[in-house]
């Protein structure tokens, strides 16, 4: 089952955004295909690590490098050349002025932890090289990110990404749990999410 776990992303994406318009059901129908993918493949045993991490003042310290990548999205947007009907277009994809606050919360409360318990605990690796779902990892935000942002940009946003989700491998790894990348996948969930939501209320 290891196999295609990481194309659940890809599939709820495809069908949420692309096939039914709706940001709601790519973000629900994803965290549920993990939750059902650590289920029948005895892949929660890895929650445990949620909270390990030595040393455990790590988990604090990575908050500020978090937070950061939200200031960075804000001060950035300009020049991404998205559309100036950004706002109008989340509207049709569900997530409105009115569910923003809803949205922003479920986001931060539930993908930060279920993510690294995914990608860094179910599939993680010990290896210090990049590997082929530290590529997974960043190429599912691709597809979203292709919703709104020309192509070349693009390019950078998936080696972004993808060293990221290596960054975050590494902490695990080398903290030996999961406490630390969680904190600071948590962090940059929110302060981007954040972003995203000043950006689309101009």
């Amino acid at each position: 089952m290891r196999a295609i776990a990481p194309c659940i992303p890809y599939l709820a994406v495809v069908v949420g955004m692309f096939g039914l318009h709706n940001a709601w059901v790519a973000a629900i129908g994803y965290h549920v295909g993990m939750m059902a993918m650590l289920t029948f493949d005895g892949g929660w045993g890895h929650a445990r690590t949620l909270l390990d991490g030595r040393p455990r003042w790590r988990a604090l310290a990575v908050l500020p490098l978090g937070l950061a990548c939200g200031w960075l999205v804000y001060l950035c947007w300009p020049i991404f050349n998205v559309s100036s009907q950004f706002g109008a277009s989340l509207g049709h994809l569900g997530i409105t002025t009115a569910s923003w606050p809803l949205f922003i919360a479920y986001f931060c409360v539930v993908n930060p932890w279920l993510e690294e318990l995914y990608w860094r605990g179910y599939q993680g690796s010990a290896s210090r090289r990049p590997v082929w779902n530290d590529l997974f990892f960043g190429g599912y935000h691709i597809l979203v990110l292709a919703y709104f942002m020309p192509w070349p940009w693009l390019i950078i946003a998936l080696l972004i990404l993808s060293s990221t989700g290596w960054l975050w491998r590494q902490e695990s790894r080398l903290s030996k749990g999961l406490l630390v990348p969680t904190a600071s996948h948590f962090a940059a969930d929110a302060s981007i999410i954040i972003a995203v939501y000043l950006i689309a209320s101009r």
